[in-house]
């Protein structure tokens, strides 16, 4: 019993000193703040229909750092602050950033395929996203009815715009750091998948 609580004591030790050193700190404060500003200063694309955010490449972060989820969190919060959907996008806007972030933990340790992993926040926001305007749409003069033919039509828009961010921008742009720059386990505090696939 005395060995088992000693390891589970320097278990927790370790993952405080992992996930929150004053680097990570310092790292996901740069995050949140990279991330809510892209996102508002690209208004027109961060907060339209198709929602081409290209702040949504740093859920790639999270692949090589699960630390990261706390930063992109507050960063989207931050960013959905400024939302037409009010309180619906700030909240289950966020959540879908949450969700997506966890996600990308979970399968990153079976799979270890960036390219996975992007497609990911993609799909988590093609089905949260309909839902949030519909729900914003409410009591409005834009209000509609959220049927399964007008869902997969918004939901397939979401996809792309988060698609063209993630995949298209983000993936080549982490290949090619990853894979090119020496410095990127450094840069970025990479300590995860740095055996990834393609």
């Amino acid at each position: 019993m005395i060995n088992s609580n000693s390891n589970s004591s320097s278990n927790t030790k370790t993952f405080f000193k992992d996930f929150f050193s004053v680097k990570m700190i310092t790292l996901n404060a740069l995050v949140a703040a990279l991330y809510a500003v892209v996102t508002i200063i690209s208004y027109p694309l961060s907060y339209s229909f198709m929602q081409v955010r290209i702040s949504e490449i740093l859920n790639l972060l999270v692949f090589f750092n699960p630390s990261y989820t706390l930063g992109l969190t507050i960063g989207c919060l931050l960013a959905n602050l400024m939302s037409s959907a009010g309180i619906f996008d700030i909240t289950l806007g966020t959540l879908a950033t949450l969700v997506s972030s966890l996600l990308i933990i979970v399968f990153s340790k079976f799979t270890k395929n960036l390219l996975f992993s992007g497609f990911i926040p993609c799909l988590i926001n093609a089905i949260a996203v309909p839902f949030i305007i519909y729900l914003a749409s409410l009591g409005t003069n834009e209000e509609f009815i959220l049927e399964s033919n007008i869902f997969f039509i918004m939901a397939g828009w979401v996809f792309l715009g988060e698609a063209i961010s993630i995949i298209v921008v983000g993936y080549p742009t982490f290949i090619l750091l990853s894979k090119k720059y020496k410095g990127f386990k450094d840069l970025f505090n990479a300590t995860y998948n740095l055996d990834y696939k393609w």
